[in-house]
Parts: structure tokens; sequence; C-alpha cells
């Protein structure tokens, strides 16, 4: 299959086939104006193109209608269509992507899954083995829910049940720096005009990667490079 996608938010970074599904890697984040927000359903204006996103509720609660906003997104192709799925940040993002690794779940269940319960609640509970909790979740019957701890539990082992998630728990190899350079190669900026200013921005703003958040890193540097 061959996609054609003529705007500059797209990038292109892998794709994957398993069983039916053809999983597609290349919408790190959208940026533009909120449209609307229906429950955990958004529209986001990006440079006139209507952009519909299944949200996680935390991420549909950081948005407004006529707000600038910048969503964290993952793309999924199946049978049925494209789904394009928002997020608060990458540490949801991640969460969802290790749950439609367990067999039987797929993105449209994983979302579900983090509609009804925030992320550091739903790792808590597979860390713990509490089957009993991820069954009242719309849709996860208990061998789903049985799935889940013991697919899944070998990540978060140890955690405890009260549980205050640290960046490193969802980490996927990549710096929030990395993330955000890469995202704003793929809105058209050259590498050889972002190391200069994200050497500047480390020096200056944080002693350690995790201080900042890939978004904040993408408005950092988009302000740098305006000043350029």
């Amino acid at each position: 299959m061959q996609l054609q996608l003529q705007s500059p938010v797209f990038s292109f970074i892998h794709r994957k086939k398993r069983s039916s599904i053809v999983e597609a890697v290349m919408l790190r984040f959208l940026s533009g104006k909120v449209v609307s927000v229906f429950d955990t359903l958004v529209v986001l204006d990006v440079n006139g193109m209507g952009f519909e996103l299944l949200c996680t509720g935390r991420g549909a609660e950081m948005f407004r209608e006529g707000e600038n906003a910048l969503l964290v997104t993952h793309l999924q192709f199946s049978e049925a269509g494209p789904s394009l799925f928002g997020f608060a940040d990458d540490r949801e993002r991640d969460l969802f992507l290790k749950l439609t690794t367990v067999k039987g779940v797929g993105g449209k269940m994983a979302m579900n899954i983090l509609k009804s319960a925030p992320a550091e609640r739903v790792v808590s509970w597979i860390a713990a083995s509490d089957t009993d909790s991820l069954v009242k979740i719309p849709g996860v019957g208990r061998k789903t829910a049985e799935r889940l701890c013991f697919e899944m539990h070998r990540h978060f082992e140890g955690l405890g049940t009260d549980l205050n998630l640290s960046p490193e728990v969802f980490t996927s190899g990549e710096t929030h720096m990395d993330i955000a350079m890469e995202g704003l190669r793929s809105l058209g900026f050259a590498q050889a005009e972002l190391l200069p200013v994200f050497r500047k921005l480390k020096a200056g703003n944080v002693s350690a990667d995790g201080d900042l958040s890939p978004e904040q890193w993408i408005r950092l540097a988009l302000k740098e490079l305006k000043r350029n």
C-alpha cells in the first residue's frame, strides 16, 4: 500500500504489518486550532485541514474550543479504515502502544481503556494483577484482563499500587529532545538550523532531558528560531 499525504505535518517514520492491521508511526503530533470537543472526540484545524481525533479522557480535558493546541498522536490503519488517536503526553501514547501488543487488544480497545481510567491507575492495576478493577472497564472481559496482567506485568513489576509514574516507566529509547527535533524536521526545518538551537536550549534551560516534554522543547525551539 502506497500512502500519499500532502501536508508538512506528516512524516512517514515507519510502518509494519501485523495480521490484518497496518500500524503507521507517522504523526508524532498535530498543532492547530481546536474546532470542537465532544466527550473525547476532538476536531483540530491544521492549516485548513480538519483532523478528527479520538482522545484519552485526560487528553480531551486539556483542550478548549477556539484555543491553539498541540496534540501527541498516533495514526493506525485497519481494514475498517484509518484511526487517529490523541493523547495528553508521550507517556500516555507509550502506554497505549504497549497495550496494543497484548493479544486481542487493538487500538480502539486500548483507547477505551485510557478513556475509562487515568494511565497511572491502569498501570497500577496491571502491576498489582488487579483483574477485578480491569474488568469494570467497558469491553474488557475477564480473559482480556488476565492477558493484560500476564503479558504486561513484566513492564511494571515492583511498582506497587500507590503509583507516582516517572517518565522512565514509559521510555521508548528516544529522548524528548530527539522527538521534538524529529517533529520540527517533519515541518520542514533543516537539521543544520535545529542543532545549534537545541544545544543552546539544553545548556540554558535544563540539566536533564526529563525536565522538558517534547511539546515544551518544540515551543521553546520555535521561539528561538523566530528570534534568529
